[in-house]
């Protein structure tokens, strides 16, 4: 975040006061933004703390009932994860263009970040479901 605030400050000073031409600045903040956007949404998921829609959880008293409804939107979630990892994957290993401001970068680093995130996002998907059968999520 200190990054991409010091390449925005930069950017915006010398267009003041031209020093130097930081040709690169936008695609780099692009490259970072891209990067905390994504490690950032696997680690709420990862402390659970990712926005959750409870309110009819919240109104089932039946345990049972609760437990199924559990491990079907862990289920959900699980494949909804690996379905954007895998695909993340394909897309990564599909692009070959590069970066136009900066030619020796293909873009294909700045989409690593989708599958990252969502491999990490499966991972903690699979620690939810096994600790809600185990009734540890309850």
């Amino acid at each position: 975040m200190a990054m991409i605030f010091i390449m925005f400050i930069l950017n915006v000073f010398v267009r003041f006061v031209p020093v130097y031409n930081f040709t690169q600045t936008d695609d780099w903040i692009q490259i970072c933004l891209i990067w905390m956007i994504f490690l950032g949404a696997q680690e709420l998921v990862r402390t659970r703390n990712h926005f959750v829609v409870d309110f009819l959880a919240d109104r089932i008293k039946n345990r049972q009932v609760k437990l199924a409804l559990q491990i079907v939107v862990c289920l959900i979630e699980l494949a909804t994860y690996a379905v954007i990892a895998w695909f993340g994957f394909v897309w990564v290993i599909k692009s070959n263009s590069y970066m136009q401001s900066i030619p020796w970068m293909q873009v294909r680093w700045m989409y690593l970040a989708i599958p990252v995130s969502a491999t990490f996002m499966t991972l903690y998907a699979v620690r939810d479901l096994i600790l809600t059968f185990q009734g540890k999520r309850l």
